[in-house]
C-alpha cells in the first residue's frame, strides 16, 4: 500500500500520545499559545527547587509551557533514574525535549503563515492507518485514547498537528534532499565493491553517533554526553531508531551492510553483539557513537542494479535529515527564541553535531 507523506508521522504519533503510552496522555490538552502567552508568568523555581507551570520559551508570539515538557518528559524520568540518571541527566533531557518542543512551533509558525491546514479527510485517513497497524478498529482506538484521559477531539487536533508538520517538511524540505547517481555509485563501490561473489556476513545496524568538527576537547565532550543521554533513554525503554534520529545528523538505519565494509570500530564492536543488542558508549577521536545490532545474514554479491534502490533510499534520508537541520537553523535566525526560567540557562542542542561518518 503506498503510504502518504504523513503516515510515518502519525504512527510515531501513536507512541507520544496513544496506548502504546499511556503516561503522555493523563494530562489534560494544553491551554492555546494565544492565551497562554497573554496570562501565564514566566516560571521561576520554587523555594524547593521544583519547577512550577509558566513559559519555558518564546517562539515569535507562540509559547511552549513548562507543563508540556513535563507532560513529555514524566514517562521518561523514571527510567532514566533506574538507569543511574543524575538530576543533570533528568535537566539536559527536559532540555532535549523542549528543543524539540521549540522546532514543532517553528515549523507551526510557517504553516499559518502558508495557510497549510489538515483537513477532516486526512486526519481521518490517519486515524485509519494507525488503527490498522496497530491492529484495533477505530472505535477500540477511540476508547482507549479516552480511557488514558484524552478527548478524542484533542487526539484528533495532535493528529492533525503532525499532518501539517509533514506537509510543511514535505514541501519545503524533502524536495531539497536530492541524491545525485554518482552517490549512489559511490556508495555502492564502498559498501559492495569489494565483496566476494558469495559468502561472508552482513550485518543490518542502526547507529546513534555524534561529533565534533572543531576537534576541540569541550566540543568532543559535549557531543559524547549527548549520545551518553541518548543510550540512557533508550536503556529507559524509547526506541532506538527514535532517539538516534534525535542524536544524530544523518538517518539511523544504516541498512545492511557487508562485513568487510564497516569502519574497524563497527566491525569489532559488532562482532560481540547479538541481534538485538545495544552496545555501551564507544569513543571515538572526534566524538562517540553507540551501535544496535538488527539482525545478521550469510549474503551473496549484489550488483549495482539490485542495490541501487536501497542505497538511494538510504542516501535520500541522510539528504533529508541534514537539509532538515539547515531548515530549523533559517527559522531560528528569523524568528525571537527565548527560553525562560530554569531553561534559560540550558544546553541549546537545536543543531545535532556532525554525523561521524
Amino acid at each position: 500500500m503506498h503510504s502518504t507523506p504523513w503516515r510515518a508521522a502519525a504512527l510515531a504519533l501513536l507512541t507520544l500520545f496513544g496506548p502504546a503510552a499511556p503516561a503522555l496522555a493523563q494530562d489534560a490538552e494544553p491551554a492555546p499559545a494565544a492565551e497562554a502567552a497573554s496570562e501565564t508568568p514566566a516560571p521561576t523555581p520554587a523555594p524547593s527547587g521544583e519547577i512550577i507551570d509558566g513559559i519555558a520559551a518564546q517562539i515569535g508570539t507562540e509559547v511552549v509551557l513548562v507543563s508540556e515538557v513535563d507532560r513529555v518528559a514524566r514517562p521518561i524520568e523514571p527510567k532514566v533514574r533506574e538507569q543511574g540518571g543524575t538530576d543533570q541527566d533528568i535537566a539536559m533531557l527536559r532540555s532535549d525535549i523542549l528543543d524539540k518542543l521549540i522546532e514543532r512551533k517553528l515549523i507551526q509558525i510557517v504553516a499559518k503563515r502558508a495557510e497549510i491546514e489538515a483537513t477532516e479527510f486526512e486526519i481521518d485517513d490517519a486515524v485509519n492507518s494507525i488503527a490498522r497497524e496497530n491492529g484495533m478498529t477505530v472505535e477500540e482506538m477511540q476508547k482507549s485514547v479516552t480511557a488514558q484521559g484524552l478527548t478524542w477531539e484533542a487526539y484528533r487536533a495532535r493528529l492533525a498537528e503532525e499532518v501539517v508538520q509533514s506537509k510543511v517538511l514535505g514541501g519545503m524540505v524533502r524536495p531539497r534532499a536530492k541524491v545525485e547517481e554518482q552517490q549512489i555509485r559511490r556508495l555502492y563501490d564502498q559498501r559492495y565493491g569489494a565483496m566476494p561473489a558469495a559468502g561472508g556476513q552482513e550485518l543490518h545496524i542502526l547507529h546513534m553517533a555524534a561529533g565534533a568538527d572543531d576537534g576541540k576537547p569541550e566540543s568532543v565532550a559535549a557531543a559524547c554526553d549527548r549520545v551518553q543521554r541518548g543510550l540512557s533513554r533508550v536503556r529507559g525503554g524509547e526506541p532506538f531508531a527514535k532517539v538516534a534520529s534525535e542524536v544524530s545528523m544523518a538517518a539511523p538505519d544504516l541498512g545492511y551492510l557487508p562485513e568487510h565494509a564497516l569502519a574497524p570500530w563497527m566491525r569489532e564492536t559488532a562482532a560481540a553483539m547479538q541481534p538485538g543488542q545495544v552496545s555501551g558508549v564507544i569513543r571515538l577521536p572526534v566524538g562517540c557513537a553507540v551501535l544496535q545490532l538488527v539482525d545478521r545474514r550469510t549474503i551473496e554479491a549484489l550488483t549495482y542494479d539490485q542495490a541501487k534502490g536501497q542505497l538511494r533510499a538510504i542516501l535520500t534520508e541522510q539528504a533529508f535529515q541534514e537539509e532538515y537541520v539547515k531548515f530549523i537553523d533559517r527559522l531560528r535566525k528569523q524568528t525571537y527564541v527565548e527560553r525562560r526560567g530554569v531553561f534559560a540557562d540550558a544546553l541549546d542542542v537545536a543543531s545535532p553535531p556532525p554525523m561521524i561518518r
